[in-house]
């Protein structure tokens, strides 16, 4: 009788044994192959490689706005970018940022066009100071319908990063806030 019940206790530890031994290495394995999968694309979208600049994606919040004494323009910012811009030597000399306006007339068929004159926008900068954009296309819609303006561009000096941008439009203002990303 001693020898059965010595006998069942020794197949029980083998049997939660080679149970344990089962389950672990499962664990172990799954556990490996979520750390390698989560490092893995983490390591591939944040490191530039060496052959491209250095870019970043930009932000407005909110990315929609009213504009005009009646509110008659609709503008949206979209499909910001920013990309860093280097001298021969590789010093930083500024940052690039571009953006897309998508200007939609909210006035009634028959009622006057909405022109928009990106020249007229100011980006405020993080060290206090006010510029206007490089290079821009202004952009017109006739009642009732929507237009693009791309490869709107700012030129900001080194070292200087966008905090708001300032919409202008008859004798209106309203304020979008810009981050880079």
């Amino acid at each position: 009788m001693n020898k059965t019940i010595l006998a069942s206790v020794f197949s029980i530890a083998i049997f939660f044994a080679a149970c344990k031994s089962k389950t672990a290495p499962t664990n172990a394995d799954s556990s490996a192959n979520t750390t390698t999968s989560t490092t893995a694309p983490e390591n591939s979208s944040s490191a530039t490689p060496a052959n491209e600049p250095k870019s970043y994606t930009v932000t407005f919040s909110p990315d929609t706005a009213f504009l005009g004494k009646k509110k008659e323009a609709f503008v949206r910012l979209k499909n910001g970018k920013a990309i860093e811009l280097y001298d021969n030597e590789g010093k930083v000399t500024g940052t690039e940022l571009t953006y897309e306006i998508e200007l939609t007339n909210k006035n009634k068929v028959g009622e006057s066009s909405v022109f928009l004159n990106p020249n007229d926008f100011r980006l405020a900068l993080d060290n206090g100071t006010n510029i206007t954009h490089d290079n821009y296309n202004s952009v017109s819609a006739d009642a009732e319908s929507t237009k693009t303006s791309e490869e709107n561009k700012f030129r900001l000096p080194a070292g200087t990063k966008p905090k708001t941008l300032n919409l202008f439009l008859d004798e209106t203002r309203v304020s979008v806030g810009v981050e880079m990303k």
